[in-house]
């Protein structure tokens, strides 16, 4: 989450959108048990195998393990940071990535404010992610920024003090975003892109809806 605009965490692109959600439930009891023992990189290794993650994403070996490592360590972190998160009262943010917009064009009627910097969603595609997103968010009292870099979120971070924070972005921008939040002492959770590039990213609302 600190690279800046345009840049790719990964120097691959994937898709999980065809996994069975059984593959996400074994993600999950994997990330329980990696509380105690980290081993990320045999775990990642299990499930590129059980699940043929290489013939359903077209990833080779070394790109899948490397993918998983770091979506285990998100869910390890999301476990372990759970209790903070949710006793945090006070301001709550929600950071979400610019091109999981329905429309990287003049059809999608964000506003951008430079000063921030952030795009502001106006709500015009009902079947937006970010609409979506952000009117969940919103409704539970967030401060929703839909960033155009990872980099934005410290200067974000340095104008407003937020008690507790929310991101949505590639598993590696997660880890760095979850760094940066341990030095400012403000619990996190994270949500990582299902479909990563630098359009048409895709990430689970209703696992977002869950966290928040």
């Amino acid at each position: 989450m600190s690279r800046g605009a345009g840049a790719m965490p990964y120097g691959f692109t994937f898709d999980l959108r065809g996994l069975p959600r059984s593959f996400f439930q074994e993600l999950l009891k994997l990330a329980y048990s990696l509380k105690i023992h980290r081993r990320m990189s045999h775990a990642a290794r299990y499930l590129v195998k059980k699940f043929r993650v290489q013939e359903i994403t077209g990833l080779n070996l070394l790109e899948a393990i490397s993918l998983f490592e770091d979506l285990l360590e998100i869910q390890v972190l999301n476990i372990l940071n759970r209790d903070g998160f949710m006793a945090a009262g006070g301001r709550k943010v929600l950071f979400l990535p610019h091109c999981a917009r329905k429309y990287m064009d003049k059809r999608c009627r964000a506003e951008f404010d430079p000063s921030t910097p952030t795009y502001r969603c106006m709500s015009c595609s009902p079947d937006c992610l970010i609409n979506q997103a952000s009117a969940i968010a919103r409704e539970r009292g967030y401060d929703v920024y839909v960033l155009p870099g990872g980099s934005c979120i410290p200067k974000i971070l340095a104008l407003r003090r937020y008690d507790a924070a929310v991101g949505v972005a590639c598993g590696a921008e997660l880890k760095l975003g979850y760094m940066a939040l341990k030095r400012l002492g403000i619990p996190g959770q994270a949500v990582p892109l299902l479909k990563n590039g630098c359009a048409e990213t895709y990430f689970d609302v209703e696992e977002l809806r869950k966290l928040l």
